[in-house]
């Protein structure tokens, strides 16, 4: 019998860390296929993928994925919660994904489904001193972690602070939650960390993360260093050879490329409009407004813009709701579609199985998409083409080579 392992990721980029976490999820699951929702050219933490959707897919096959689809951009680029409330739901629609496999520091699958179906149950205790904790002016990740810790210290359940304090812990408990609250049959397993953390910023582990192999290249490339040394630990020897031949001819996208691109989008705002993007509050939308006058670049100005209350990567993803056009009205959407960016020729008879069991269409062919979704769920697509045609746009002009529309990008076959 046929069992489907499915992984949320970002692959940004692939790296021996993916790599070992699709081997390990296949072995401790039993799974046959390796299904990966990835996100496309903009991540969650509110930045454009170093390389594009369809470099990053090819990386992913070769790393040991089987099939990959693309997690739509307005889940892709949301807070944790709705990042994974998105992609579950994705799974979910599929019907065919017997497990959610992810990383985590801890490597405790009891405790994110605990704290999972708690936050899922949102106890009217825990509510109460969420919202006390949120007047005082803590973020809302600092809000959540202290009401969690002083609703279970009442409740007298052991519980470690330092659980929550790690990126891949909270993303598991979150996606835990998700589970719980759509009542879902996908069963979570987690996978120890191994490595470095996900913010070190060195190559010298064994198995780095992917923050250090992005700053690594960036280094890499300023100085003309020889690639192949930068990556040849960083990453599976396929995946690394394949990016070494891909930057002959192709270059990487970081923050500060869209620069230009946002402080135009930025002027023609005013505080009022801009709180019609998702993730932006009114106290954010006016400190841009009254500090645009001092925007140099992407990184400059979201760093300025940083409070107590509003963390760097949270105004990251508001200033790139703005960018992409995404509005605060999205998040009340279901999913309505998922797109194919590639598979492997010996998995072709899963994706028949998916295609035949999917509650929503399972788009493989991108100009085919006003021919296969309802009409109502055009425009959603069309702002995943938009953000990946304004990713090409923006690397064609670095690169100086020809612009390659995202309907006209076939999935990747290997």
């Amino acid at each position: 019998m046929q069992k489907a392992v499915g992984i949320i990721a970002e692959y940004n980029p692939f790296h021996k860390g993916h790599e070992y976490q699709i081997q390990q999820a296949k072995e401790q699951t039993g799974a046959n296929i390796a299904i990966i929702l990835m996100s496309g050219d903009f991540v969650q933490r509110g930045t454009p993928a170093i390389f594009a959707k369809h470099q990053r897919t090819a990386m992913a096959l070769l790393g040991g994925a089987d099939i990959v689809f693309e997690l739509p951009s307005f889940y892709a680029c949301g807070s944790a919660e709705y990042f994974s409330s998105g992609a579950v739901s994705v799974f979910n629609a599929l019907n065919s994904i017997d497990f959610l496999c992810f990383g985590s520091e801890s490597g405790e699958i009891d405790t994110c489904r605990f704290l999972g179906k708690l936050l899922a149950d949102e106890p009217k205790l825990y509510k109460e001193k969420l919202r006390s904790f949120l007047k005082q002016g803590l973020s809302f990740p600092a809000a959540r972690k202290s009401a969690l810790a002083e609703y279970l210290k009442e409740k007298d359940i052991s519980f470690s602070e330092d659980f929550l304090d790690t990126p891949n812990n909270i993303l598991g408990i979150e996606y835990c939650k998700s589970l719980a609250a759509q009542n879902s049959s996908i069963v979570p397993v987690t996978i120890k960390r191994i490595g470095s953390s996900y913010h070190e910023t060195s190559l010298s582990s064994e198995y780095p993360s992917a923050s250090a192999i992005r700053r690594e290249l960036i280094a890499a490339w300023n100085t003309q260093k020889f690639l192949s040394d930068t990556l040849k630990n960083a990453q599976p020897p396929a995946v690394k050879d394949y990016l070494c031949a891909l930057l002959e001819n192709e270059t990487f996208l970081i923050e500060d490329d869209f620069s230009l691109l946002l402080k135009y989008e930025l002027m023609k705002n005013t505080p009022e409009s801009l709180c019609a993007f998702s993730d932006m509050s009114p106290d954010l939308a006016r400190r841009i407004y009254h500090h645009l006058n001092t925007f140099e670049t992407f990184t400059q100005f979201a760093e300025q813009l940083k409070t107590k209350e509003l963390t760097y990567t949270r105004i990251c993803r508001a200033l790139l709701h703005v960018l992409l056009n995404i509005p605060s009205d999205l998040p009340a959407i279901s999913p309505a579609y998922v797109r194919l960016l590639g598979f492997k020729k010996e998995s072709s008879f899963f994706l028949r199985i998916l295609q035949k069991n999917s509650d929503i269409p399972i788009i493989t062919k991108a100009a085919d998409y006003k021919k296969l979704l309802p009409k109502e769920a055009h425009s959603l697509f069309e702002k995943d083409l938009f953000a990946s045609n304004l990713y090409e746009t923006v690397k064609c002009n670095k690169k100086s080579t020809a612009f390659t529309n995202d309907l006209q990008k076939p999935p990747i076959i290997l």
